[in-house]
């Protein structure tokens, strides 16, 4: 264990992401178990990490200087900014490399800098040494205390853990009401994200581009399942359509049926929304791209056409501008279903 903590504080000098501290701290910890002394924790620690900075601070001192004169060390660290350093070197004296050695990531490079722009020994050590003492000496103690108030620690730990782990439930309890609300007010609501996204980007007002085909028969498809008015055999002929030309399949469940009042109720809500977020050219643009989308292929039957007034219905359309809007897909008028 302690050729572990020595080993670990002299790298530090050379590889700051090392985690001696984390070493220290656990061998000053099984203090309290009896597998290491606490002063000979801080003893190892201290003088091997002293005696590794001033390793570093010597080489760098002889051979430094040499290093940044050839071109390779140019290019790490011009001519100037060693002159900076030493500059500052000499303006903070001892207590500035005295707290440098407190800060992450600066403390390795502050040893060999020193070395670099000729500090003497006594300049360099000295607060090396105080301030390698005083930050392993509060990591030792830090250590020993975790270790003599571990039983407590634990019993703390158990009762946090206890208390994230029923918060951690009752999360993930809301989470999951959330997205089964979500579902399910999408299941009720499905016409109104299928008109959604037939028509786009509100924002865009009637310059939100074509109305994708594809969008507008899954529209047509939505209706046909939410229209109480189509009956189970007119309802399947226009999913068969659907399927033969678009390859679309119908919802894996149904939307739950409701009353006619209400049905209508929420339809005029619909139409309320639309017309409101969506411009008249928009949406008779919508009704156009859903007749050829859905019926291109010819003349209508009766029950398509009551589907397709049902659309003129949900986007606030008028019979006439609804007509206009077949008139422009090319599709015929409907024959008559036969008695």
């Amino acid at each position: 264990m302690y050729v572990v903590l020595g080993v670990l504080a002299v790298v530090e000098n050379v590889v700051p992401p090392v985690p001696a501290d984390a070493a220290v701290l656990l061998g000053a910890f099984l203090s309290h178990r009896g597998v290491t002394n606490l002063v000979g924790v801080f003893l190892v620690v201290w003088l091997a990490n002293v005696g590794g900075a001033l390793a570093v601070y010597f080489v760098a001192r002889r051979y430094g200087r040499r290093l940044f004169a050839s071109p390779r060390g140019r290019r790490l660290v011009a001519p100037e900014a060693v002159a900076v350093i030493e500059r500052e070197y000499l303006r903070f004296g001892i207590a500035g490399i005295f707290l440098a050695r407190f800060l992450p990531g600066i403390r390795a490079v502050v040893p060999p800098f020193a070395g670099i722009v000729n500090l003497s020994p006594l300049r360099a050590g000295i607060p090396i040494a105080l301030a390698s003492g005083v930050w392993y000496g509060g990591v030792t103690v830090l250590g020993s205390v975790l270790g003599a108030e571990w039983e407590r620690i634990a019993a703390i730990l158990a009762n946090v853990n206890r208390t994230l782990g029923l918060m951690a439930l009752v999360l993930a309890v809301v989470w999951g009401t959330r997205l089964y609300l979500r579902a399910r007010q999408r299941r009720r609501e499905r016409v109104w994200h299928a008109v959604t996204r037939a028509l786009g980007d509100a924002a865009a007002g009637d310059d939100a581009g074509p109305i994708d085909p594809r969008e507008a028969a899954m529209l047509v498809l939505e209706l046909a399942y939410a229209d109480e008015a189509l009956t189970t055999s007119e309802r399947s002929l226009v999913v068969e359509h659907l399927r033969s030309r678009w390859g679309l399949e119908p919802p894996a469940s149904a939307p739950p049926p409701v009353p006619v009042a209400k049905a209508e109720s929420r339809l005029a809500a619909y139409r309320d929304r639309l017309v409101g977020r969506f411009g008249r050219a928009r949406r008779i643009a919508l009704v156009e791209g859903m007749w050829q989308a859905a019926f291109a292929d010819g003349t209508i039957d009766a029950h398509q056409d009551l589907l397709m007034q049902r659309a003129g219905q949900l986007l606030g359309l008028g019979a006439d501008e609804l007509a206009e809007a077949r008139r422009r897909s090319g599709v015929r008028a409907p024959r008559e279903r036969a008695p």
